[in-house]
């Protein structure tokens, strides 16, 4: 899947609209043919002069950018067995390059100046002042603001970098009972890996479903930090489709006519079952007046019995010492979020009344094991004054999915 992104409005160059109304509601304000009354406003741009934004925060596009790129390759091997069975097993793989990445800001305070901790927060005499306008041309400044690079800019931030990079691979195995006798089946399973650094993620369909963790912790000097499993990694995939229709009624085994044949004669059953691996966890929550991630002990904060209550160990994360960044990478390795099973059922029954006319009931069940998928657990991390973890929720799971669903229906067809 490719993304699109449209670059958004920047100061000065941003598009612009021109009014022109008409002196009566009942009449045009212009005929095409005419021209327009008076020329369109357009956008100063550089009129403006270089010192428009000077004190602010700007955006920029960085140029010559290498063109996005995706490699893909794939093996299959199919065999066709007696009694309408088809199996299928694939390698698939994709290796994309240059794709469209998070924003990071280039007038980022390098970071060998972090050592001087708190003292970043001094105000120091401002070179430029006098010069520059606005908050910034003032005679003090703070000591991190005038190591910057660019210290006459808050930020500049550096939109969609082509810098982003992934990896996927893929067993996928699938078998197919084609229709016969009533009875088709159709079984996909998908085992793969999905790494990143920080590509921008195309699509989101929820949060139990698809993951998304964009941004940097140390964009312009360390974004090969970045690279993980991907947030919307899936591991493991079982998809399971089913189709039986009841060997009864006109046309069938049994009962083909008669009264047996109107009441018990056109049921359907389908079932789709799913068995989804979770998806990488993110945690988040540093407080050190730099990081927004906290560092690992080293050892896994995986469980062996995970449960709601506790779904992976909290005492492995601590606060980094100040004006440091943290450890954790952009996903934890071994983490995952709970993973999904759920099976729907459904029992149709098609009547024929006339030769153009069916009246269908149907019963449909959405989860009808009810089974309890649960939610995510709280990944946000909350530092005491010892460091280690405060939060109540952080690692704790206090939501579920729907459980059964039962419905009902009916209409005409013709």
């Amino acid at each position: 899947t490719f993304y699109r992104d449209f670059f958004g409005s920047t100061a000065g160059f941003a598009n612009t609209s021109t009014s022109y109304n008409s002196a009566n509601s009942n009449l045009p304000v212009f005929q095409f043919k005419d021209g327009l009354p008076y020329a369109a406003t357009e956008p100063l741009g550089a009129k403006l002069g270089p010192s428009f934004l000077l004190s602010q925060g700007v955006n920029w596009d960085q140029g010559s950018e290498k063109v996005p790129m995706s490699q893909q390759w794939t093996l299959s091997l199919q065999r066709q067995l007696p009694g309408r069975w088809m199996f299928d097993a694939s390698y698939s793989a994709n290796k994309a390059t240059h794709l469209a990445a998070s924003p990071y800001d280039y007038n980022q305070l390098d970071p060998k100046n972090n050592s001087l901790g708190l003292a970043l927060q001094d105000q120091v005499p401002n070179p430029y002042a006098g010069v520059v306008s606005g908050a910034l041309g003032g005679a003090t400044i703070s000591r991190s603001q005038s190591l910057k690079p660019f210290p006459y800019y808050t930020s500049v931030n550096a939109r969609l970098p082509h810098a982003g990079n992934s990896i996927y691979h893929a067993l996928l195995v699938s078998a197919e009972k084609r229709l016969s006798n009533g009875f088709a089946l159709l079984a996909s399973y998908t085992f793969g890996k999905l790494i990143s650094d920080s590509a921008v993620v195309p699509m989101n369909f929820g949060a139990v479903e698809v993951g998304s963790d964009n941004g940097y912790q140390n964009g312009k000097y360390n974004r090969r930090a970045e690279r993980s499993v991907d947030p919307t990694d899936v591991a493991n995939r079982l998809v399971i489709s089913g189709i039986y229709e009841l060997p009864f009624g006109k046309g069938k085994r049994y009962a083909q006519s008669g009264f047996a044949a109107a009441v018990i004669g056109g049921w359907q059953l389908n079932v789709i079952g799913t068995l989804q691996g979770g998806l990488p966890l993110t945690v988040r929550g540093a407080n050190n007046n730099l990081a927004n991630r906290p560092n690992s002990t080293g050892i896994s904060a995986k469980l062996n019995n995970p449960t709601p209550q506790r779904w992976f160990d909290t005492a492995q994360f601590l606060n980094p010492p100040s004006f440091t960044f943290g450890n954790v990478g952009r996903t934890l390795p071994d983490v995952r979020s709970p993973g999904v099973v759920n099976f729907d059922l459904s029992a149709i029954k098609d009547t024929t009344l006339f030769e153009n006319l069916r009246f269908q009931i149907r019963a449909e069940m959405f989860n009808f094991v009810n089974h309890t998928n649960y939610g995510n657990p709280g990944v946000s991390f909350s530092p005491g004054a010892a460091g280690t973890n405060v939060s109540a929720t952080f690692g704790t799971i206090t939501s579920a999915r729907d459980p059964r669903i039962i419905q009902f229906g009916a209409r005409l067809m013709f």
